[in-house]
């Protein structure tokens, strides 16, 4: 029995925010390097899960355990997206300790949670922290008392110590205002849109005062409106009409200050007009594919796509784009309102930036088939208050009707990544992963690399496929130095041949020196990945989650993490990382050639992680998944 316990040191709500802060204590483990919490919140069956911030983790070694302090504020208006929680609210806390999962973590209330709140009247004989059982305790903050239109609702909570949880109530206060504000959705926007298009059209009529005014500004006639020396008459004329214009439409010349101005009407005109498509019947048996990863059809939608594409009865739509700035031109926005608003079904494969732009109809169900296997790293409203992670008010990913995983195992973290209810997220199997169960595929795909590379034909293949660090897309990169691939290759004593696949998001190339380009290959601008796998002999990887389709094959795996501590602290992982992956961990180019020399590969590891993260091997996962859209279709 794993001896968890948890004492509440605050609790208090200020306007609609929670502020929580709770110390776990446990039997300590030298191997667990990442404890977690979580923050889970049920109302009218709708259930959300978030990260509950671990602030501190120390150890006391008089009783060989530890204490884990979790603190952080929650917005509750913001709990649910685009759902009307109007029931109490009920909040447990739950904590993952290595293999130890405590759902529900049992809990005492420090005194200083009633003391805090000046509502309560605190008996004496209560002592320090006795959990009280059916004490309310209201929001401490009079103003807000005074002032309730700043909020929603007004929250009071109690605690349920028997059920290892506690009540949040709500008091509905501003219901009456919806109509107005409804009414203001439309209002407001056009007339900031109305009034920026003016301040254009004024700016082009009162050109001629502006270069007049500027003129004589130069020539210090007038006052300039730069101070500092500028060299050249032409120039300094310039820059004092540019201030005069940009003064006027208080809007800045400068690239993306200025790109960024212009696009803010732009988007609220297009949720004006997405309100107008609205009111059009939805296609019954319309489905439109987005991506803003690919230009045409590939990985999870496609191998569903195969799957439908001959039916009569369906009309098939599609938005796809591999630029970074897709997302902000016109075309694709006007593209993606029509399909949005009319659309059945809409299905996306990856984070789709435009789908924050409006709010989705009820009668549009929306389907994420992300394209990652498993739960590795952490994503998504795992990260909140980390670096680089979103805010709590973000709209990213709440929308989803639907979001397939590999597992049960994991749909809890996908629930969390995503900001979804638990019901939203369906474990029907990853739609690409089939073509692991395909023997003829498997077949195809080894001869078909084999007649391209038949210097390969004797060798065994190691393929080095790490993930990229940075925060995204724009900042992403591999540090290159960190493998020297002359020496992995020389180290093994040429017994096997390095194919080299990047995440598509870093930029930067290895430098193969000319001897080697026939054994040592990168091949990060061609190829998929999944199929590499069935040439590889072994898989060196960090924190990728190509682990997961590589269990599929049963490959030896190693992980090269020389910079995992500092990957935790920015990233981190849904479990313990060195308990978890299905084999050898190396912090050093050295450990890694001595490991797979010695075939110390761990790779005992696979079988059971495979089992763990899948709970089908039938190579049917695109049949379910296909099944489950038809079922949205109104044919």
């Amino acid at each position: 029995m794993f001896d968890c316990k948890m004492i509440i040191n605050k609790m208090n709500i200020e306007k609609d925010k929670l502020n929580i802060s709770v110390s776990i204590s446990c039997p300590f483990d030298i191997d667990v390097t990442s404890p977690k919490a979580k923050i889970f919140f049920e109302c009218g069956g709708k259930t959300r899960r978030l990260p509950f911030l671990v602030t501190n983790y120390f150890r006391q070694k008089q009783s060989d355990s530890c204490i884990i302090v979790c603190t952080y504020s929650f917005y509750l208006d913001d709990i649910y997206y685009n759902y009307d929680c109007t029931d109490d609210i009920k909040v447990r806390i739950d904590f993952y300790y290595g293999d130890n999962e405590v759902i529900g973590v049992p809990f005492t209330v420090s005194t200083n949670v009633l003391t805090d709140n000046p509502n309560i009247e605190i008996d004496e004989k209560y002592i320090e922290y006795e959990c009280f059982d059916g004490v309310t305790v209201f929001s401490d903050d009079s103003e807000f008392i005074n002032d309730r239109k700043k909020a929603k609702n007004i929250y009071t909570f109690d605690f349920d110590c028997e059920n290892s949880r506690f009540i949040i109530h709500q008091i509905p206060e501003n219901r009456k205002n919806e109509d107005f504000v409804k009414k203001s959705v439309i209002i407001v926007p056009l007339l900031r849109f109305i009034f920026f298009v003016l301040k254009i059209v004024l700016s082009v009529v009162l050109l001629p005062y502006f270069v007049v005014d500027g003129f004589l500004a130069a020539l210090d006639i007038l006052p300039r409106r730069k101070t500092q020396d500028i060299d050249g008459l032409g120039k300094n004329i310039f820059v004092q009409i540019k201030i005069n214009v940009s003064s006027f439409i208080k809007t800045s010349f400068k690239k993306d200050n200025f790109l960024e101005n212009i696009r803010l009407p732009l988007y609220e005109l297009a949720r004006i007009y997405y309100r107008i498509l609205s009111r059009k019947p939805i296609v019954k048996n319309q489905i439109a594919f987005m991506s803003g990863r690919r230009d045409e059809l590939g990985g999870n939608p496609e191998f569903v796509y195969n799957l439908i594409k001959d039916r009569d009865d369906i009309q098939f739509k599609f938005l796809m784009f591999s630029d970074p700035a897709g997302h902000r031109r016109i075309k694709n926005i006007v593209k993606f309102l029509k399909l949005y608003a009319t659309s059945k079904v809409v299905i996306v494969d990856d984070y789709f930036r435009l789908l924050n732009l409006v709010t989705k109809r009820d009668e549009v169900k929306l389907f994420q088939l992300w394209h990652a296997c498993g739960a590795f790293k952490t994503f998504g409203f795992t990260r909140l208050g980390k670096k680089g992670g979103p805010k709590q008010t973000d709209p990213n990913h709440r929308m989803y009707d639907y979001a397939i995983v590999s597992s049960k195992e994991i749909a809890k973290h996908y629930a969390e990544g995503f900001g979804l209810s638990d019901e939203n997220v369906v474990a029907t199997g990853i739609p690409r992963t089939d073509i692991f169960m395909d023997k003829q595929y498997a077949t195809k795909i080894r001869s078909s690399f084999y007649e391209r590379y038949p210097q390969l034909k004797n060798k065994k293949i190691m393929l080095f496929a790490p993930t990229f660090r940075g925060n995204g897309q724009m900042s992403a990169f591999y540090p290159t130095d960190a493998f020297n691939i002359e020496k992995a290759y020389e180290g093994l004593g040429g017994e096997y041949a390095i194919l080299i696949k990047l995440h598509p998001f870093c930029q930067e190339r290895f430098e193969i020196p000319e001897k080697y380009s026939d054994v040592i290959i990168d091949m990060s601008d061609e190829d998929e990945l999944n199929d590499l796998l069935f040439v590889t002999d072994l898989l060196v990887t960090d924190y990728s989650s190509v682990i997961f389709e590589a269990s599929l094959l049963d490959i030896p795996m190693m992980f090269y993490a020389f910079d995992l501590y500092d990957y935790i602290a920015s990233r981190d992982f849904y479990y313990d990382f060195e308990g978890f992956v299905p084999g050898k961990i190396v912090f050093s180019e050295n450990e890694l050639i001595n490991a797979i020399n010695e075939k110390d590969f761990e790779s005992e590891k696979v079988e059971g992680f495979k089992n763990k993260f899948f709970d089908d091997l039938d190579g049917k996962s695109s049949e379910r998944v296909a099944h489950l859209i038809l079922k949205n279709l109104d044919i």
